[in-house]
């Protein structure tokens, strides 16, 4: 039995790979600091459901404390490890870009250095559609230049795949970047439009929409990425970044509609203006993830939300009240 290591074993994507990984047969070590980002509950009952999985154990280490890493790494002796540990809110990292680069540069060095002290047959790297900024190149292609992120966080995105490939280059390791288009699903951050949307369309609350409703966001379900960081981790390729989303960017009133639909209900909105760290499109070619890992998205926008509006009433509805 091979072990995984997945650091942000806790968080929305995390918790759905573990859960995904378990079902496989693998072994996870799970590493989650179970940071204030939002309340910590929702980590906490995203985890409960592996508490008494023997294929399970959970490390809570910060991913910048390198002595407690190297810890985890020597007792666990991971087969493979997916990093998706990060800070993950663009607007956020504009007010405190110093923590960003602390979590998401120096704590990535801190796994690449582990990975090479410690050999991994394959490393998977979570990178974001942020890296692209506003690219008037649409799909945006894993070939184009990624040079003007607008926020941070992309910048602390597109500054990971770059040491990533040094440590490729100057080491052979094995090492896929991911770039994650809008994750909507089952444990979604509560932080994240999806979510706020469904708390309140059940609750019969007002939503708020920035600028005109037209920004297009590639909304992917999470069970899709899922999938497609399994295939990469399974599959050794050197050094690649490959897209994982939708291939089919709704805009934020078509995403309103869906939610209106599945629940029910006519919104009341009010309009707010837009931020400058939000980008204006992101739209995936997932044509490079079709060719080398044979993946391309299954579920619909509307599925997606239709299970995570379903995910919702049975395990938020109680405690949102």
């Amino acid at each position: 039995m091979k072990t995984v290591l997945v650091t942000g074993a806790a968080g929305f994507i995390g918790s759905n790979l573990t859960k995904a990984l378990l079902e496989k047969g693998y072994r996870v070590a799970g590493v989650d600091n179970f940071d204030d980002t939002y309340d910590t509950h929702f980590k906490e009952s995203n985890i409960a459901p592996f508490a008494d999985n023997a294929n399970f154990v959970l490390h809570r280490v910060d991913i910048r404390d390198l002595p407690e890493l190297t810890a985890v790494f020597v007792k666990e002796k991971p087969s493979y490890v997916v990093h998706l540990a990060a800070k993950a809110d663009t607007r956020k990292a504009v007010d405190a870009p110093r923590l960003y680069t602390s979590v998401n540069i120096d704590g990535t060095l801190n796994i690449l250095e582990l990975c090479r002290e410690y050999p991994v047959e394959n490393l998977v790297v979570a990178s974001s559609s942020s890296v692209y900024g506003n690219s008037s190149q649409v799909p945006f292609t894993e070939d184009q230049p990624a040079g003007q992120p607008i926020s941070p966080y992309g910048a602390t995105k597109r500054a990971t795949e770059l040491l990533a490939h040094t440590y490729h280059h100057n080491f052979k390791m094995n090492i896929t970047c991911l770039r994650y288009f809008n994750a909507v699903g089952e444990n979604n951050r509560p932080n994240m439009v999806p979510y706020i949307w469904a708390e309140k369309l059940l609750k019969g609350e007002e939503i708020e929409i920035s600028g005109d409703g037209s920004r297009r966001r590639d909304y992917t379900y999470v069970g899709d990425i899922v999938r497609g960081t399994i295939l990469a981790m399974e599959k050794p390729l050197g050094f690649e970044i490959i897209n994982l989303g939708n291939n089919t960017p709704a805009s934020l009133n078509e995403l309103l509609a869906i939610f209106e639909k599945v629940i029910g209900v006519k919104a009341n909105v009010h309009s707010r203006p837009s931020t400058k760290p939000s980008v204006e499109v992101t739209y995936a070619d997932v044509s490079k993830a079709k060719k080398l890992l044979d993946w391309e998205p299954e579920v619909s926008l509307e599925e997606g939300i239709t299970r995570l509006v379903a995910w919702f009433r049975s395990n938020r509805m109680e405690e949102s009240k």
